[in-house]
């Protein structure tokens, strides 16, 4: 199986979380995970306490984001 990557998503509080989609850690591609993390706009995005991302301002408890970073995804 080919090299996947997690997002980690660093919020502005300092607390690290895994990008969680459809209630499980999602993975991106070797080649997707650079594009990604490059054009993530925090302007745009939150992230719940789960490590789902939202729409800025749609939930109260989301967070704001800091940083986007990708790390070998151990799972393959």
């Amino acid at each position: 199986m080919d090299q996947r990557w997690r997002v980690v998503i660093t919020t502005v509080d300092g607390r690290n979380l895994l990008w969680r989609k459809n209630d499980r850690v999602h993975s991106l591609s070797q080649e997707l995970g650079p594009v990604w993390v490059a054009n993530f706009r925090p302007a745009v995005f939150q992230v719940l306490p789960d490590g789902a991302l939202v729409p800025r301002g749609s939930a109260a408890e989301a967070a704001d984001v800091a940083n986007v970073a990708l790390e070998p995804d151990g799972a393959g």
